[in-house]
């Protein structure tokens, strides 16, 4: 939310809040992922399509998408999960920052 000059007010509990969620979501994520992908391997590996010309040319591409889509998805929930371990961090941050600067403007105000 911003105010009056375009300043930021970070509601730390909130946006701390919001990071633990992110991280959650991508372990979460990730926990579906090992859980359903031996699922999708099992269930394809006799496939399913056939062994004649068109089903040997469907498995030669089949694959390679299988492979490419549960890579995709483990690589998708690590990165929420370090996306929401960052946001937290930043929350942090910031928050030891702004409480910093409070201190030094105070210390620095106080003596004039």
């Amino acid at each position: 939310m911003t105010g009056p000059g375009n300043e930021l007010f970070l509601n730390p509990e909130r946006a701390a809040q919001g990071a633990r969620d992110l991280t959650d979501a991508g372990s979460d994520f990730l926990s579906q992922q090992k859980s359903i992908a031996p699922q999708i391997q099992s269930l394809s590996s006799g496939p399913p399509w056939g062994a004649d010309e068109i089903g040997a040319a469907f498995e030669a591409q089949y694959r390679q998408i299988e492979s490419q889509l549960l890579t995709g998805w483990e690589k998708l929930g690590t990165y929420v999960e370090d996306l929401g371990e960052s946001a937290a961090h930043a929350v942090q941050q910031s928050t030891a920052t702004d409480e910093a600067n409070d201190a030094i403007v105070r210390r620095t105000w106080g003596s004039r």
